[in-house]
């Protein structure tokens, strides 16, 4: 019984094996003893498919194929360009981490020239003022999540005013 069960299973996976619809009449079944062919099914209404169908069936699979292979393309790509952004990710870390660690300039030093604010980025600065509470703005709202819990609040700017009687101000 075990070496039946496995050959209708063979026929079936390769197709050979014919599944009767509810409404259709029983076709003729002529069982055999050799071991390659259990039954053989003759159906008066099949008929070999035309090349219409086949065409039919063969665009059907290069469809399945695509449809089966761009979920995966896709998914590379995005896994390739997060290894590309946690690189550069890497990279601007360290160029901040190095830049803060540097001692902090003199404010009075500080030329606005265009050409060294890119030199000034992330570079500490040393000021003596007092602030003024009055000109401070809220930007806002921001949220934040620490530890997996969200707080909203605002930026809070308050502009600071160097002292007027400090020589190095």
């Amino acid at each position: 019984m075990t070496s039946i069960s496995r050959t209708l299973t063979r026929f079936r996976a390769a197709g050979s094996l014919y599944i009767f619809p509810a409404n259709h009449l029983v076709p003729k079944i002529s069982f055999s003893s050799d071991a390659r062919a259990i039954c053989s099914v003759s159906d008066p209404s099949s008929t070999a498919p035309s090349p219409s169908q086949s065409a039919d069936k063969q665009r059907g699979s290069r469809w399945s194929r695509w449809l089966l292979f761009l979920p995966g393309a896709i998914t590379f790509g995005l896994g390739t360009w997060q290894i590309f952004r946690r690189q550069e990710k890497i990279k601007t870390l360290e160029f901040r981490q190095k830049r803060l660690e540097k001692e902090p300039l003199k404010f009075k030093e500080i030329s606005p020239s265009s050409e060294s604010l890119d030199s000034l980025e992330f570079q500490r600065a040393e000021c003596k003022g007092a602030f003024d509470e009055e000109k401070s703005i809220y930007v806002g709202p921001r949220s934040r999540s620490i530890s997996g819990v969200t707080e909203n609040g605002y930026y809070l700017i308050t502009p600071l005013m160097p002292n007027s009687g400090d020589p190095g101000r």
